[in-house]
């Protein structure tokens, strides 16, 4: 690939999502650390995260509402649920052994004795929905609390809605016209991070629980960010977008420096102030505390060819012996194919590879051993979420099936099993057509 192919290729990965001024709207992802306070656990908020994102498409924004109604009429009813009813509410260190994992063995599907009533199973339902833009960053704060960013469009500042319970306000929020919200993540009810970019410079903004305020300004594109605690803060700059050479900076409850070691790493995930882990091209790398030290996994992603560029695209930390590495192909028109890797405290493994297209960088566990992974699509390709358990990718049900709906970013609620997403539902195979921002949430 030519270095215009390259950077075309890394636009798709990272920006997938339509956007009517190309290169805003873009979101970055980030991990909540598993230590973190009132009642935090590990929720992949931003979605940074590496060289997933594609490129902005062209994007209409039109403020039509649609009622539940016209919705489930025209297909927008959950996927295998018993009604067609859409819900309104209102320190491990790095090593060089890299294997491939074998076979998986699938889970023995549980059937339903004769006679019995079928049990009820959990399904995507809507639960919130504005007209025009999309929430493509979503993060949950505790078992009650989150908060989904609505980037609408470029000519319109990002929104902020914030979650208590089953209901999500709009929450002041002081977003400016040509930028978007690329990233969050939280310590607690009352440390909330979000930052901004498409625009330079690109900021990062504060919620103390009972205002967002801009914390901090920098020279060029964020690209991802994790949040360990209110005086422990990351974030990792862009590699190709305009404003590019961020570098990587971190915030210690006064000052703001950038830290050499960390040159090139896109996005990472925060166990502890002394176990961090991001990534960059076709590494991995863990913070000990005092430098970020690097392994390649380049053996485990798709073989380079002519017209790809492998590449780790997110990472996510849930123990020191338990890390999620998500890398793709990156094929240059349909994106892909994605690869599932691990980390088990010792070496790093290939565990699953799936062809959906492009993916986005917002991840999240699922709460029992798996992952959820946005695979939105672009230029009208099929849009999945595609859940990853015991060696196999499978895509979800979702309202209105995958030529009406792109989901961006997905959020793990604390303690449960119950999942948050963030997209918006569009026209038939035209993302930026009749557009509506859309919070989803997976549960019984």
């Amino acid at each position: 690939m030519t270095e215009d192919d390259t950077q075309r290729s890394y636009l798709q990965r990272r920006k997938c999502a339509p956007r009517n001024t190309g290169l805003i709207g873009w979101i970055g992802a980030v991990e909540l650390p598993k230590h973190a306070n009132d009642g935090m656990d590990q929720n992949r908020v931003a979605g940074r995260r590496g060289a997933g994102r594609g490129p902005g498409r062209g994007r209409t924004r039109r403020a039509a509402a649609v009622t539940a109604g016209l919705l489930a009429a025209a297909g927008l009813a959950v996927a295998g649920a018993s009604s067609a009813a859409l819900a309104a509410p209102g320190n491990a260190g790095l090593t060089a052994g890299l294997t491939t994992a074998g076979n998986a063995r699938p889970a023995a599907a549980a059937l339903a004795a004769p006679g019995n009533a079928q049990p009820a199973t959990a399904s995507w339902r809507m639960v919130k929905r504005v007209p025009g833009g999309s929430f493509d960053v979503v993060i949950a704060v505790g078992k009650n609390g989150g908060w989904a960013f609505d980037n609408s469009d470029g000519s319109s500042p990002p929104t902020a809605w914030q979650r208590s319970g089953s209901r999500w306000t709009k929450a002041a929020f002081p977003g400016k016209a040509n930028e978007s919200v690329v990233a969050a993540g939280a310590s607690s009810s009352a440390d909330v991070w979000a930052f901004t970019g498409g625009a330079v410079p690109s900021r990062a903004l504060h919620w103390n629980g009972r205002a967002w305020t801009v914390q901090r300004t920098f020279p060029g594109q964020v690209g991802g960010a994790a949040v360990v605690n209110r005086s422990d803060v990351w974030v990792f700059g862009e590699p190709f977008l305009p404003g590019a050479g961020l570098g990587t900076w971190h915030y210690n409850g006064h000052t703001w420096s950038r830290v050499a070691s960390g040159h090139g790493l896109e996005g990472g995930s925060a166990l502890s102030p002394n176990n961090i882990w991001a990534f960059g091209g076709a590494d991995v790398a863990h913070w000990n505390g005092s430098t970020w030290s690097r392994t390649s996994v380049a053996s485990l992603l798709p073989a380079k060819q002519e017209l790809n560029n492998p590449a780790v695209y997110e990472i996510l930390a849930l123990a020191r012996d338990n890390v999620y590495a998500i890398g793709s192909g990156n094929l240059e028109d349909e994106g892909g194919p994605t690869v599932i890797l691990h980390w088990n405290g010792h070496r790093w493994s290939r565990l699953a590879e799936g062809q959906f297209g492009i993916g986005w960088p917002q991840i999240s566990s699922d709460g029992h051993g798996g992952l959820w992974l946005p695979m939105p699509g672009s230029d009208g390709q099929k849009s999945y979420l595609v859940h990853y358990s015991a060696g196999h990718l499978t895509p979800a049900a979702l309202p209105g099936g995958p030529n009406r709906i792109s989901i961006f970013g997905v959020a793990l609620i604390p303690g449960t099993s119950s999942v948050l997403a963030g997209g918006n539902t569009h026209a038939i195979g035209q993302p930026g057509v009749d557009e509506n921002a859309v919070l989803l949430q997976y549960a019984l």
